[in-house]
């Protein structure tokens, strides 16, 4: 057997939107997709899930702000272990919006980026449709 090839393959199992949301609760990082002008782009930002719906921070003045108010988006998090060849992955995706007001929102609830610069704009993507998956070990 070679690294990468196994004797019999895992088991895909569907998650449903409880323990999707259960998963998202246990990371702090997770990709945004959006499209832009140029076509479709995926990039990382640290987030927290505040009543069902995923939060993060983002420069007011760079891709993210200019391609996702009001508009479709996904988000993804996900745990892979390569040795065991398992894992799962969750999908969110809804229609972001810019939070207004982020007074509204509890301080532990805010997220709170790991990269340097001013994040002052708050994005909310509602979790309209939540789905993942869950592959076991063989």
């Amino acid at each position: 057997m070679t690294t990468g090839s196994s004797w019999t393959s895992g088991k895909l199992r569907e998650l449903d939107p409880a323990e999707c949301l259960e998963l998202l609760r246990t990371r702090s990082v997770g990709r945004v997709a959006f499209c832009a002008e140029d076509g479709p782009v995926v990039l990382p930002v640290n987030y927290v899930v505040h009543d069902g719906d995923v939060l993060f921070r983002t420069s007011p003045h760079n891709s993210i702000a200019r391609h996702v108010r009001s508009r479709a988006t996904a988000f993804q998090v996900d745990e892979i272990d390569e040795f065991t060849q398992s894992g799962w992955s969750v999908l969110l995706r809804g229609t972001a919006e810019l939070v207004e007001d982020v007074h509204d929102l509890p301080p532990e609830d805010r997220p709170v980026s790991w990269a340097e610069g001013a994040r002052t704009l708050f994005v909310r993507v509602p979790g309209r449709s939540i789905t993942g998956r869950r592959l076991y070990p063989a």
